[in-house]
């Protein structure tokens, strides 16, 4: 096990570093995106989840998330994210993304870890006599930003377990 981890790492060093390979040239995995630069704070409205479980289109609840972008060396964002009640909070936590630069001035590819608070939820849920949520403690999922302009964009993410293709409005507040 150890001489295959080793294996990998070394293979995963050339890969990254040694090796420069023009097919890459699409992508920098170590710099920020133009529209998702440094100190960038984004707001996303979703209203239309496209779910392949139940082949459903809800319109609500909404999703609402904010993502910051700090001064890091590194793209990395943290936000925060919920869904309206409908009738109750069916979602709200955390989220760390990693931002790829797709070499597009108002593209942003990004993936997430979500971390969700379902057990407070469900706690204050039970406590006011209401029907506790299924919970998602963590999530992964992938997205794409897409701007119009400065400050107007449209936000592609897959949901929870990849079940589902959110579409989300983007407004870049920063």
């Amino acid at each position: 096990m150890k001489s295959f981890s080793k294996t990998i790492f070394i293979f995963s060093f050339f890969f990254l570093f040694v090796v420069r390979l023009h097919a890459l040239e699409t992508m920098n995995i170590w710099r920020h995106s133009e529209i998702a630069g440094k100190n960038s704070i984004f707001c996303d409205l979703g209203l239309a989840p496209l779910s392949f479980v139940d082949l459903d289109f809800p319109i609500l609840p909404a999703d609402i998330r904010i993502e910051y972008l700090p001064p890091f060396p590194l793209p990395f964002s943290l936000g925060v994210f919920f869904k309206t009640p409908n009738p109750n909070f069916k979602s709200f936590g955390l989220r760390g993304a990693y931002h790829f630069d797709l070499l597009d001035d108002v593209t942003d590819l990004y993936f997430v870890y979500s971390f969700d608070f379902g057990f407070l939820r469900n706690d204050l849920l039970l406590e006011y006599n209401d029907t506790p949520v299924e919970k998602h403690l963590y999530d992964f999922r992938v997205g794409v930003r897409r701007f119009f302009g400065q400050w107007l964009g449209l936000v592609v993410e897959t949901g929870f377990k990849f079940e589902s293709i959110i579409f989300l409005l983007s407004i870049k507040i920063n």
